[in-house]
C-alpha cells in the first residue's frame, strides 16, 4: 500500500534563489528513485516555510532514499536552507 510523506521545512530567509536552483537539479533525482510515486512542493513565503509532499510505495522506499541522500552530501545542502529542522511524516492514504 502507498504511503503519503510530508516534510514541512522552515526556511533560512533570503536563500530563495539558491533553493530554486537546488530543487530544480535535484527533485528529478526523487521522482526517479525506485517507490517514489509523485512529488510536489509548495511555499508560503510569508512564514518561509516549504512542504514537500510525496507519495511512496512503501515507508522503507522512502528510508532508502533519504539513506541515499545522506550519504551523497544532498541531505546536508538540503538542510542548509533551512532554519530549523525539517518535521517528516508518514501517512497512511485513504480510499474514501
Amino acid at each position: 500500500m502507498s504511503i503519503k510523506v510530508v516534510i514541512e521545512c522552515n526556511l533560512t530567509q533570503g536563500k530563495t534563489g539558491e533553493l530554486d536552483t537546488f530543487l530544480l537539479a535535484n527533485v528529478p533525482t526523487v521522482r526517479g528513485f525506485s517507490g517514489c510515486e509523485r512529488v510536489s512542493i509548495s511555499f508560503d513565503e510569508h512564514s518561509a516555510v516549504m512542504v514537500i509532499d510525496e507519495d511512496w510505495q512503501s515507508v522503507s522506499h522512502h528510508q532508502k532514499y533519504m539513506q541515499f541522500i545522506g550519504s551523497n552530501g544532498v541531505l546536508q545542502q538540503l538542510k542548509s536552507f533551512m532554519s530549523a529542522p525539517p518535521t517528516i511524516r508518514y501517512l497512511q492514504l485513504s480510499h474514501y
